[in-house]
């Protein structure tokens, strides 16, 4: 099996970089998408930006230890925070419509 520090720092990294890219999850659940286009176009780029620079990390990473865990532990982080960051955005959809 191949050291897993390297896989480690892929999600680590995947971390950082959404919370550099993206706004917090508590701004992103509390606007409503359909009032706020311009926060939905700023979380998608900030998403973009994110995972094309978390793969990245990854498939260098797999290079460096001849290993595809990098690349997939990378992967699974960026799929799993783009949920994170969607459910984030779609919260407030049917939530509150009697408020």
């Amino acid at each position: 099996m191949a050291d897993p520090s390297l896989a480690l720092l892929t999600v680590t990294q995947a971390v950082g970089l959404f919370q550099s890219f993206l706004p917090k999850f508590t701004e992103i659940s509390a606007v409503d998408p359909v009032d706020n286009p311009q926060l939905v176009r700023d979380v998608r780029r900030g998403e973009v930006a994110a995972v094309v620079l978390t793969l990245g990390i990854g498939a260098m990473a797999s290079g460096f230890t001849e290993s595809p865990v990098p690349a997939i532990s990378s992967a699974v982080a960026a799929f799993a925070l783009i949920v994170l960051s969607e459910g984030a955005l779609n919260a407030r959809n049917g939530v509150n419509d009697n408020a």
